[in-house]
């Protein structure tokens, strides 16, 4: 990537400019020389840790409905099972017969790429297994209220995939980038096998490593390929959906999300020079509702296939090219208002200006 975008690599990390790592990146955070960039944030868990993504969501709702009132709820009804009181609640709150109407979808907070992932519509079961937790389970969980009606694209279910970034916590700077990626599941969407990850879980590593993958199945579609389909199948009214009213909702929707968590993103550190580029993943409904559904730390940046090799170089130049315009802005003490590197990328929050 940095090679294509025109960067070259330094003989060690005290001599980059910037600091890309995918692990092991905390040693670094209290060592940074001034104008160096690193791209994480230290209290990023607070996004990307599925569980404190949702105490965050759920408790600017309730604290701050006046900046919700503009945005339906976007985030599934969803609960720490981890959290006496919210497994309580949550047992509380199911019905005592079971129904199709009561689909959960059980995900371990520290886990990516769908690992670990359980649907349930069996509500004895889940009594069962988390009533009282296993003590010597060393995961913790989330539930969430199964979307059980997803848009079908070819009869399978799909996700979207978005990038957006934070480009400084003080002033806070968020973006995204306006164009993302269409996943799609090998086999066609069905209520019958709800264990089948092929089915039920939009995740290319999951698709990838199952037994009974297809090499050739379609699982990623452009923006304009969703657009199209879109159209054909609902008109001018459905295809106009892929443009600006995508956009605006997630970009309404990663406000709450960004302003919910920022406290927390701020505790304790100083803003040296951290940044974070992520991943936000959503279903769409097949009322064109958009749930968002996880923020992802490593939000994929390969060019694994012709979808994304056309996407993430230009998105990631960009990004790159915006931290360090924002990093030597600082420096400088010039305003941060208006950005030069900005191409695509479109402000989320900016609070320079």
């Amino acid at each position: 990537m940095f090679a294509d975008a025109g960067y070259e690599f330094a003989s060690t990390p005290k001599e980059a400019s910037l600091i890309w790592l995918r692990t092991k990146f905390r040693q670094y955070f209290n060592h940074l020389s001034e104008g160096q960039l690193i791209n994480h944030l230290p209290n990023q868990r607070e996004l990307v840790e599925k569980g404190d993504l949702t105490k965050n969501i759920q408790s600017f709702y309730a604290s701050s409905p006046e900046a919700c009132r503009d945005v339906a709820p976007f985030y599934p009804e969803s609960y720490r099972l981890y959290v006496p009181q919210e497994r309580e609640r949550f047992f509380a709150a199911l019905p005592r017969e079971e129904g199709p109407d009561n689909m959960w979808i059980l995900k371990p907070v520290n886990l990516s790429k769908g690992r670990g992932i359980e649907i349930f519509s069996d509500l004895s079961k889940l009594r069962r297994r988390f009533q009282r937790p296993d003590p010597n389970d060393p995961d913790r969980y989330i539930i969430q209220r199964y979307i059980k009606d997803p848009l079908l694209l070819d009869g399978k279910k799909s996700e979207i995939r978005m990038y957006w970034l934070i480009a400084s916590l003080d002033p806070f700077l968020v973006l995204l980038y306006p164009e993302g990626t269409v996943r799609l599941n090998t086999l066609p969407y069905s209520l019958d096998q709800l264990d089948n990850p092929l089915i039920h879980v939009t995740n290319a590593y999951q698709q990838k490593t199952h037994p009974d993958y297809d090499p050739d199945a379609v699982l990623k579609w452009t923006f304009d390929a969703l657009g199209q389909f879109l159209a054909e199948k609902g008109g001018e009214s459905d295809a106009s959906f892929v443009g600006r009213r995508l956009v605006e909702t997630v970009k309404g929707q990663l406000r709450i999300v960004s302003q919910s968590s920022h406290s927390n993103l701020v505790r304790d550190i100083a803003d040296e020079g951290y940044f974070g580029l992520y991943g936000v993943d959503m279903i769409v409904d097949e009322s064109l509702k958009v749930w968002m559904t996880e923020i992802q730390k490593g939000p994929g940046l390969s060019y694994s296939n012709p979808v994304k090799r056309r996407l993430i170089p230009p998105m990631f130049t960009e990004a790159i090219g915006i931290m360090f315009e924002v990093r030597r802005r600082k420096l400088l003490g010039e305003s941060l208002e208006h950005l030069d590197s900005m191409k695509r990328f479109e402000w989320v929050i900016n609070e320079a200006s």
